[in-house]
């Protein structure tokens, strides 16, 4: 994967798909599954959700509750069976999600603040966590592990924002908003960090290329970086620019096929990795909007709203 200079296309308004009044109050976290089947939503009000969205109309599969508290951040298992839940007072949670109500299967401990990043390793063995108080922990769950961090990885300055599992399931990416996004390695007897990747802004969101290799971060830059990520000292394999705004969110589509980008400026921003030129701009309709998700092939963008709302808009064109 690799990127120069861009420009920008000229934008088209994005169709919106559906609307769901699902909360009493703003939409926090969001996240899709893997196979796009499922989509996750979690409020400020204390309710996750889990839609069906399959089929043309979205159906509610599952509810789950944690009451006096805000739902801050969502991840599923690669099987449909788990969503670990991170909460504003810091507790994680993993439930069970395979019936029509939710069972708490689960407490990871050791997180003391508000947690902005979860995310499960693709073979379901081990989940990370971080947010405000910037320690990247990471539980292994086979059975007897209890709720104990295997790893308590402290580093980052500022709170952390986003975290992610390479492909390999053995490798974490965090972002931070104390300018630098970070790679740890869970390898051998004693998990450790890997390389610091300097940014002159807040960095909000961190994803691997579909193999591993690359590393694309995106923040308060209106720069996207593309980095190496088996380089021995941090390489920038390039850029992406021409990106209006703040970046909220990046991501890799699986099929390898390019990056898309989310920005606090309602674009969504299909790229070309290859030229690194904007394939397709998407314009959103101007919104509160306080929590963001795609699809995993990017065909799909979520946005949860302050009033509770989650719209769902095509950001990509029709499949002829």
């Amino acid at each position: 994967m690799n990127a120069s200079t861009g420009s920008s296309n000229s934008a088209r308004p994005a169709k919106v798909v559906y609307s769901l009044k699902c909360h009493t109050d703003a939409v926090l976290a969001l996240t899709y599954s893997f196979d796009r089947r499922l989509l996750i939503s979690g409020s400020r009000d204390g309710t996750g959700r889990i839609w069906d969205v399959a089929g043309g109309k979205p159906v509610e599969k599952c509810l789950f509750r944690k009451p006096n508290d805000a739902i801050t951040a969502l991840a599923g298992s690669q099987d449909n069976k788990f969503v670990v839940v991170g909460l504003g007072t810091g507790r994680i949670t993993i439930f069970d999600v395979t019936g029509a109500t939710a069972q708490e299967s689960r407490f990871l401990r050791g997180c003391q603040s508000q947690v902005n990043g979860v995310a499960f390793s693709q073979d379901g063995r081990f989940v990370a966590g971080g947010g405000q108080e910037g320690t990247l922990r990471v539980w292994e769950l086979r059975k007897g592990s209890g709720g104990e961090p295997r790893a308590i990885l402290p580093g980052h300055m500022k709170p952390i924002q986003s975290v992610v599992f390479a492909p390999d399931g053995r490798t974490v990416a965090t972002a931070s908003i104390d300018t630098t996004a970070r790679i740890w390695s869970l390898g051998g007897i004693r998990a450790s960090q890997r390389m610091s990747l300097p940014h002159t802004k807040e960095v909000n969101s961190v994803c691997f290329s579909p193999d591993g290799s690359a590393l694309v971060t995106g923040g308060n830059e209106s720069t996207i970086w593309l980095w190496d990520r088996n380089a021995l000292k941090p390489t920038s394999r390039g850029t992406l620019t021409g990106h209006t705004g703040v970046t909220r969110l990046v991501m890799c589509p699986v099929d390898g096929s390019g990056i898309v980008s989310v920005s606090e400026s309602n674009q969504v921003v299909n790229w070309n990795p290859q030229t690194g030129k904007p394939r397709f701009i998407w314009e959103l309709p101007a919104a509160t909007v306080t929590s963001v998700a795609l699809t995993p092939d990017g065909r799909y963008l979520a946005r949860g709203l302050a009033d509770g709302t989650v719209e769902v808009y095509r950001v990509a064109e029709k499949r002829s």
